[in-house]
């Protein structure tokens, strides 16, 4: 088994090292980390980052508030699929994906691997899919556009 370490999306928000810790200047560097899984049975995504369609249509995708506030930066190399295709690898050979939680910045590239089966706990998808989470914030960190094409939800 391997197990390669990705950056699947880049958030540069104001505040730099009250965000990430160490930047010194205005801007903080946090890294959506995601890890993919060479098994004997296929590839294991754990969570996605921001995805293609994301990239594409970041504001039918993403919530305006968390774009501005987190000054995403949506670039296609930094998608899990570009990742996994620049180590040789297909869409089609991840078999599984394993979501921690359903906020954006972790789900917005399921739908870029069709064919996988999506592990997540049945309270997560249930919180979800009813947009809970508090009134602001439940509507805009879930984002059911991201996962919506999904048909193979292990629960």
């Amino acid at each position: 088994m391997r197990v390669h370490h990705l950056n699947c999306g880049t958030c540069c928000p104001a505040g730099g090292r009250l965000f990430d810790g160490t930047s010194d200047g205005p801007l903080g560097h946090l890294v959506c980390h995601c890890l993919l899984i060479e098994s004997d049975t296929g590839l294991i995504l754990i969570d996605t980052g921001f995805g293609t369609r994301d990239i594409d249509h970041p504001h039918r995708r993403l919530s305006e508030f968390f774009l501005k506030l987190n000054n995403i930066q949506l670039r296609p190399e930094e998608t899990a699929i570009a990742q996994l295709r620049a180590f040789g690898f297909s869409p089609s050979d991840v078999r599984h994906i394993v979501v921690t939680h359903l906020d954006f910045d972790h789900a917005g590239g399921i739908e870029d691997f069709p064919n996988a089966t999506v592990h997540l706990t049945a309270r997560e998808k249930e919180v979800a899919d009813g947009r809970r989470g508090g009134a602001f914030v439940g509507t805009r960190r879930y984002r059911p556009a991201q996962w919506n094409d999904v048909s193979d939800w292990r629960l």
